[in-house]
């Protein structure tokens, strides 16, 4: 007698690391876990998360892991975390939270319009949760530069980093590390460094000695502001791209992916179960 067994689903790990060192400070203390965007941040929390690789391959042989709690990677210890949330995260969880109640609502907008923030410790909060976004301990051009200013606010952000931004009006929450495109799409002469986080409402792309990409707004302008300063940012509503982009392979586009695939997150709302109702 032949036994059907049910196909058998490999769940996607939680993102631990090996070892006990700090993302950010880079000392080996207790790991905390850490939510990427944080968890005041709009997008919804009950969530089934996979690897942004499978999906894009279309790998159907994973079953995608229930997230209670939104993204969390256990990657930097409880003081790194911290610091985040109490100096840099209030700001990104501010600009967001205003941008979805704009979102959300029935009025009209220009092209563009303004808000008030404090536009450094945005950045700040955003190079905070990419470094936590990583389970390898490594030695990153752009994490050695990043980490300084997390660290201590009164550094500036180094001026070979730039962080380009757009709104992203979608529910999948996206996270890739160190990854590489063309530095222009559509031409292989040059090739660009690149970091990814996007959530409902923003997202963001974080670059490496490459000042523009594909005529995204920049925050560049403010490496140098002071984490507490408040200024206004402009809020393109022209400039909202597709919601696999940038990281869609297609004809003019391509991606040089390194160890840190295993991290990469595709993460989406989970489906609310419809009540049916007898007649």
């Amino acid at each position: 007698m032949t036994v059907s067994r049910k196909p058998q689903f490999r769940i996607t790990e939680k993102f631990h690391k090996r070892d006990s060192i700090c993302n950010i400070c880079q000392q080996e203390k207790v790991l905390s876990i850490d939510h990427v965007p944080p968890q005041a941040c709009p997008p919804a929390k009950s969530r089934m998360t996979s690897k942004l690789l499978y999906q894009m391959i279309g790998d159907k042989s994973f079953r995608p892991r229930q997230d209670q709690n939104g993204v969390t990677f256990k990657t930097i210890c409880s003081d790194c975390n911290n610091l985040l949330g109490s100096r840099y995260d209030p700001a990104l969880v501010d600009i967001s939270q205003r941008i979805d109640s704009f979102v959300e609502s029935n009025l009209s907008f220009p092209d563009s319009f303004e808000i008030e923030c404090q536009p450094n410790a945005v950045m700040r909060s955003v190079l905070g949760h990419l470094l936590a976004a990583k389970t390898e301990t490594d030695e990153v051009r752009i994490d050695e530069l990043i980490r300084p200013c997390v660290i201590d606010p009164s550094m500036p952000i180094h001026d070979d980093i730039h962080i380009l931004y757009w709104l992203h009006p979608y529910e999948n929450t996206v996270i890739l590390r160190d990854f590489g495109m063309p530095a222009v799409r559509g031409r292989l002469g040059a090739a660009g460094f690149f970091n990814l986080l996007k959530f409902y409402p923003l997202a963001f792309l974080v670059t490496h000695q490459l000042p523009s990409y594909e005529g995204l707004s920049s925050l560049h302008q403010f490496n140098k502001l002071a984490p507490s300063e408040k200024t206004n940012v402009q809020i393109n509503l022209r400039s909202i791209k597709q919601s696999r982009f940038p990281e869609e392979c297609s004809g003019n586009n391509f991606l040089a992916i390194g160890r840190t695939e295993r991290d990469s997150v595709y993460s989406v709302p989970k489906a609310k179960k419809v009540k049916r109702i007898r007649i």
